[in-house]
């Protein structure tokens, strides 16, 4: 999985941490809200109690209200109930809104658990209708002219309390979202300018990897420039190694010149019929050596633009080689399908080309018995060559050994240990691939996959 950008971590975690704070300040303020809104349920009921107990006066044996402090009292299906009734349960008393409940229901048992003490209060929920949740306010008094305990019973239906704490809730939900949304968006405009440097950075790396700038600038922010400038520096430090590369190839390239142009001279004058294989051979010398001295003298990337078609390029070098190992008498099995092979071509330097296919190809030549196979087809990435022979093979423990500069897994053999390692590196820079497998030829199977587009060789010189 991809790795999430800087600004992208740093915007989730500003959400996680404010969606957990704005969670704990909603569920706050919702608990404060249902605390404010039950409370003032209590007081209200609480005030209709008193107000029942000013107005109560007995006759003839029994409690009369001449009037009712609350308007409610006396209108059916108000959401408001009184009555009062004895410790017994008998009912003395009723408002006339109880008329339009069901009335028998509250005759046999009290709306709460426990009925008050005389001289308490207790508020709570009514137990009587599950559909229906009342808040109940009970008050038991012992009332001396009648001489018995009354308890005044005060309902009042809680609807319109939920309603209103889930009007609050939709409400606060809406303002916090809406408050997050423009916390988000100030948090990612701050994160935006405050990353801006980086982003500066970051562009001219990308310039840097072009060539189009030779260093990444010193204007940064303080916490930046201990990098700049270390970046800055291990770029000077890179142009200067590669200037030196480039004069020592260059020197190099010169002094190897001269006695190649006395060999392709001599070899002029000889009749033998190796001459020409002799000549094919200094001219190809003569050219690695111009291509070294052209890598060597280039300042920046180059990509390649054209095709190379990888088999006519291969059969080029096995038709040389060939001739050099004509002793071995091989048998060299390369596809005929012509056609099909301009169609295998990859995006690199055909310099390059030559040299990885060369080094690969003639360690074939010059570790096979009687048999070497070349073919090539295409792959999702790019072409795919593989060269076989029928040899010992390379031992799986050592195949990333043979990669590594200077050093062979056969010491019997000529050779300098930098054939393998040059292709991988080459390869690497076009961002392709070697491997090294078993052929069912018996021997060892090199596989090397270039792409057929170029991909920009990780900065890297291609020719």
């Amino acid at each position: 999985m991809a790795q999430l950008g800087l600004q992208s971590r740093l915007v989730l975690i500003a959400m996680l941490v404010l969606g957990a704070g704005l969670g704990a300040v909603g569920w706050g303020l919702d608990s404060s809200f249902e605390k404010a809104v039950f409370a003032g349920a209590e007081d209200r009921l609480r005030a209709v109690v008193y107000s029942l107990l000013s107005a109560a006066r007995e006759r003839d044996d029994r409690l009369l209200f001449d009037e009712l402090g609350e308007p409610r009292l006396s209108q059916g299906s108000s959401g408001l109930y009184a009555y009062v009734d004895t410790s017994s349960g008998e009912v003395v008393w009723r408002s006339p809104s109880v008329e339009t409940l069901s009335g028998s229901r509250i005759s046999i048992q009290p709306p709460i658990a426990r009925r008050p003490a005389p001289g308490e209060f207790r508020f709570d929920l009514a137990q009587l209708d599950p559909d229906t949740p009342r808040f109940v306010m009970a008050y038991s008094v012992f009332w001396e002219p009648l001489d018995a305990e009354m308890t005044f019973w005060v309902l009042l239906d809680k609807h319109p309390y939920v309603e209103r704490i889930a009007v609050f809730r939709r409400n606060a939900a809406g303002g916090l979202a809406a408050a997050a949304a423009v916390f988000v968006a100030i948090q990612l405009a701050a994160l935006r300018w405050g990353l801006r440097p980086v982003r500066t950075m970051a562009n001219r790396v990308r310039g840097l990897e072009a060539g189009a700038q030779g260093d990444i600038g010193d204007d940064y922010p303080r916490e930046l420039s201990g990098l700049a400038r270390n970046l800055n520096r291990f770029i000077a430090n890179e142009k200067a190694n590669r200037e030196r590369y480039r004069r020592a190839m260059d020197d190099l390239a010169h002094s190897l010149k001269t006695p190649l142009a006395v060999l392709k001279n001599a070899v002029l004058d000889l009749n033998r019929p190796q001459a020409k294989l002799f000549g094919e051979q200094v001219e190809r010398m003569e050219t690695t050596v111009g291509h070294q001295l052209a890598r060597a003298a280039a300042v920046r990337t180059v990509l390649p633009t054209a095709s190379v078609a990888v088999l006519p390029v291969a059969k080029r070098i096995a038709l040389a080689l060939e001739r050099a190992y004509q002793d071995k008498r091989l048998a060299i099995e390369l596809p005929d399908d012509d056609a099909a092979q301009a169609q295998l071509a990859v995006q690199v330097d055909e310099r390059d080309l030559l040299e990885m296919l060369g080094n690969l190809i003639e360690n074939a030549f010059k570790y096979t018995r009687t048999q070497v196979r070349i073919d090539a087809r295409a792959t999702a990435a790019g072409v795919l060559a593989s060269i076989e022979d029928d040899g010992s093979g390379i031992a799986a423990e050592q195949r990333d050994l043979v990669l590594q500069r200077g050093l062979r897994a056969d010491a019997a053999t000529s050779g300098q240990g930098i054939g393998l390692a040059v292709v991988a590196e080459l390869a690497s820079l076009y961002e392709g691939t070697l491997s090294i497998g078993d052929s069912d030829l018996g021997g060892a199977a090199v596989c090397l996959e270039l792409p057929s587009r170029a991909k920009g060789p990780n900065g890297a010189l291609s020719g």
